[in-house]
């Protein structure tokens, strides 16, 4: 009743933190607690926690401009991570949250990480199956490597339906000082609300920009700290 929210809405929110370990649901008493996932997710915000707090404010306005909900990942493994959510004004289902993994093969902001990473990293992920999520995921490890050169040419990746049916999804990849890949922004949205080739375009644009911002204030924030050292 706090929360204003409906028993089965609340049932849904419990049972999809459940399933991935955030809340753990004693079979006895039925009441829920906080699962092990919250103290890895804990670990891994604190650590990229200097990030989150730079890339929030431009993510703000990322949505502000794009009317569309963005997300800052990082790559764990197989996955990317989503360290930051801003949802726009609109109720639309898609499967993120902060803290949720996704693919890494399937997903805008996993493909632009992948994208500049190394071979070795690659070659990793390739080894293993690729699961196919849409009629557009690509599973094929030698047409997954050709699309990954197309984004590193681009900078930039628009996936269609490629994880979710009627989403698409527009992925930039954030740089350090090393010019090394250590996350990636995104927005997501119904496919019917950028039909249009100016509303995407526009959205791209957003998206690369706000990348660029994020890893600028990365590099800037390590040059500060190198000058303070000195």
């Amino acid at each position: 009743d706090e929360l204003e929210i409906a028993k089965s809405t609340a049932h849904r929110l419990l049972t999809t933190l459940a399933s991935e370990g955030f809340v753990y649901k004693d079979p006895q008493s039925n009441y829920y607690s906080l699962g092990v996932s919250v103290l890895a997710l804990t670990n891994i915000v604190s650590s990229q926690l200097s990030i989150v707090e730079e890339a929030t404010p431009i993510l703000n306005a990322l949505t502000e401009n794009t009317r569309e909900s963005s997300h800052l990942a990082i790559r764990e493994g197989h996955e990317v991570i989503y360290l930051q959510k801003i949802e726009n004004e609109y109720s639309v289902h898609v499967t993120t949250h902060i803290g949720r993994r996704n693919p890494l093969h399937c997903t805008s902001t996993g493909l632009a990480i992948l994208a500049f990473e190394t071979e070795e990293v690659v070659d990793f992920i390739l080894s293993k199956p690729l699961t196919k999520f849409t009629d557009y995921t690509i599973t094929d490890p030698n047409s997954l490597r050709e699309r990954l050169e197309e984004i590193r040419r681009s900078g930039v990746v628009v996936d269609y339906q490629v994880f979710e049916r009627k989403v698409i999804s527009i992925g930039a990849p954030i740089f350090n000082s090393q010019d090394k890949v250590i996350a990636s922004v995104n927005i997501t949205a119904p496919v019917n609300r950028l039909r249009d080739a100016g509303a995407q375009r526009k959205c791209v644009e957003e998206v690369v920009k706000t990348a660029k911002r994020i890893s600028n204030l990365v590099k800037l924030r390590k040059r500060l700290f190198e000058e303070v050292k000195k």
